[in-house]
């Protein structure tokens, strides 16, 4: 399943693709981020609870036009943020960090609009949908 951020540009791009969910409690999917052409694309870990906490602040969100909305890493720095203005502005950001024997750390932001909050709260929200294989 591919979770895409319809920002109308190349760049800036956000996604969230190939998810996934291994188990009961987990999500898997790879982060793809395009920012002022800065490319990220890694593996993003998250669980049920921080993530269906999520949805429910981007639902929030595009119903008030204010607010903000976190999904963030339990265990390294890697994470993202929506905050909306109430002009309509959506601000995007976040840090993608990959620890090894050269670190590599990208902190990215960029603005859309707040028309990308409905499609993409309902793409979210299938997600959450997701069954775990099962293991019997």
């Amino acid at each position: 399943m591919n979770i895409v951020l319809q920002t109308h540009a190349v760049d800036p791009a956000f996604a969230l693709r190939n998810c996934r969910r291994p188990d009961a409690q987990t999500f898997e999917c790879e982060l793809c981020v395009r920012s002022a052409g800065f490319l990220v694309e890694r593996v993003f870990y998250f669980e049920e609870p921080d993530f269906s906490r999520f949805c429910d602040q981007l639902v929030k969100m595009d119903r008030t036009l204010s607010g903000i909305a976190e999904l963030q890493t339990r265990y390294e720095e890697n994470g993202f943020r929506f905050e909306v203005h109430a002009t309509g502005t959506v601000i995007v950001s976040g840090t993608v960090r990959e620890y090894g024997a050269m670190d590599q750390f990208l902190r990215f932001s960029f603005i859309t609009d707040q028309t990308v909050l409905t499609p993409f709260s309902r793409d979210l929200a299938q997600l959450l949908l997701l069954q775990p294989p099962n293991d019997h």
